[in-house]
Parts: structure tokens; sequence; C-alpha cells
């Protein structure tokens, strides 16, 4: 799989990348996360020109670290924003406007992250 994605609206820098996928991909609506040394669950999904998109979970191959999780999104990437519960995901409006959401271009998890 190849990541191509142009600085934007959603992510200040270009990003590029490339991964060997070892699996078939899963839609994915929320992730549990490590942020500021806190595991916290985050909504998640994809960004495109015109909004959200499906955000995706793919098993990789990560060169030198083995297994892992690609989580990858749309042409501008993924947005995310903290929810007390995957039960929360329902609650968040995306917008590109408000400061509590952010922009990613993809993430590398580790194989036991957990995703709703």
């Amino acid at each position: 799989m190849y990541i191509d994605i142009e600085s934007n609206d959603n992510l200040n820098e270009a990003a590029m990348a490339t991964f060997k996928e070892t699996g078939s991909s899963a839609i994915v609506r929320a992730v549990r996360l490590s942020i500021d040394d806190a595991w916290h669950w985050c909504a998640i999904t994809g960004w495109d020109p015109t909004g959200p998109v499906d955000a995706r979970i793919t098993p990789i191959e990560e060169s030198g670290d083995g297994p892992a999780r690609l989580l990858h999104g749309g042409e501008h990437g993924l947005r995310l924003a903290r929810i007390a519960s995957p039960a929360a995901i329902s609650t968040v409006r995306w917008s590109l406007e408000d400061a509590t959401q952010w922009g990613e271009p993809f993430l590398l998890c580790r194989p036991e992250t957990e995703f709703a």
C-alpha cells in the first residue's frame, strides 16, 4: 500500500509512505491510543476534500519491527477526537473548525491495539 498525502486543511505537512499489507482491512470508528502518557479512546474518521469518509485498519509488516496495524483514511488523511468510550462515537460532529479535533496522515499501532 502506498500513501501519498499532500498538505491540506486537515494536515500542515505532506506525507508519503509504503507499507506491506499482510491481511484485509476493516472499517474502524474508534481506537484506543496513548496520548500524553495516558490511554484514551478516540473517534476516528478518514478525511477527504469533501469531509469525512471511512477510516480503515490494515494489518501490515513494519520493516524491522514486525507486525503492526496501519490506520489510514482518505485523500487528506485521518481526523481524530477524544471520546469517553466507543459508545460516544455518534456524538462527534467532524469539523476542521473544531479545535479539540486533530489530523494525522496515518497511524502505526501495535497488533494488540484496541479498536471499534
